[in-house]
């Protein structure tokens, strides 16, 4: 694995590792948003070769990339053309997505934007609006705990009391169900990341768990999901904070996309025991399953 560095349109620099040597790419783009970056991607670059190069990058924010000054404007049409920088750095007409989480999100919104530069896209535990996260998690929390106890974690959330016992008691037992896969020191670290996202997080996202306050407050492309005409591939897990319900919208509405469920993972694909099976499905479908008899 390389690493290589582009300069976005804003001249910031994004930091990226790259495997393969092939011509056709494929670019993954990591959860968050904000956070550490795209380092759990790593996986990912056991699918690069002759044929394939695989690239993960650090989202501006995160990780490696460079920081913007605190005036910064974050927006989705910033994120997406970061996309678009990365896969002109590579100097290739077209690219195969994989998104997980909101780099799913980002995933559709480039796939809408430049459909003319998508080859074939994995949705991989996401969602395509902002409003239907915030209504599955708070679902997931009224069925996890008792009802008071979840109403009291979301008023918490609402009023940004996150010291809140109830409330910190409440993401704990909701990562380790839905995102951790039971893993209770797990759902302690990703709720520690989830509470301190860094300047990305806070700009998308924003400043509450459960609701966008950030650029992501009113995002939806759920309407023009029917617009994708790229071979699509969506995944989850079965315990996933990224519910059935969730998928089921963009299994129905992507056309002739292909929808899999995988019942023994949470919300995190790529250091799960069968990680190595989830990695085979996402080669066969980007070698072109469909179209081979």
């Amino acid at each position: 694995m390389r690493t290589e560095h582009v300069l976005t349109d804003e001249e910031f620099r994004i930091h990226c590792h790259v495997s393969g040597t092939g011509d056709r790419v494929l670019l993954g783009l990591h959860g968050g948003p904000g956070g550490s970056g795209g380092g759990y991607l790593e996986p990912l670059h056991r699918l690069a070769g002759s044929g394939r190069t695989v690239v993960t990058f650090d989202q501006l924010g995160t990780g490696a990339s460079e920081v913007p000054p605190a005036d910064y404007a974050w927006s989705v049409a910033g994120a997406v053309a970061d996309v678009d920088a990365v896969r002109r750095h590579f100097a290739v007409d077209r690219v195969d997505l994989l998104g997980h989480s909101w780099g799913g999100m980002l995933a559709l919104q480039y796939t809408l934007d430049h459909p003319e530069h998508v080859g074939r896209l994995v949705l991989s535990n996401t969602a395509a609006s902002t409003a239907r996260i915030t209504l599955g998690a708070l679902a997931q929390l009224a069925y996890v705990l008792p009802e008071s106890e979840a109403s009291a974690a979301v008023t918490a959330d609402a009023l940004r009391d996150h010291g809140n016992p109830h409330f910190r008691t409440a993401v704990e037992a909701w990562l380790a169900c839905y995102g951790t896969d039971g893993d209770l020191d797990a759902a302690r670290a990703e709720m520690k990341e989830a509470l301190e996202p860094g300047p990305a997080g806070l700009g998308l996202w924003g400043d509450r768990l459960w609701f966008a306050t950030g650029a992501l407050r009113d995002w939806d492309v759920e309407p023009r999901l029917p617009e994708i005409t790229a071979p699509t591939l969506v995944v989850h897990g079965g315990d996933d904070m990224s519910s059935a319900d969730t998928n089921r919208v963009l299994a129905e509405r992507i056309p002739d996309s292909e929808w899999l469920t995988m019942n023994n993972n949470g919300h995190t694909m790529f250091h799960a025991p069968n990680a190595p099976a989830y990695l085979a499905i996402v080669r066969a479908f980007l070698d072109g399953w469909d179209e081979q008899s």
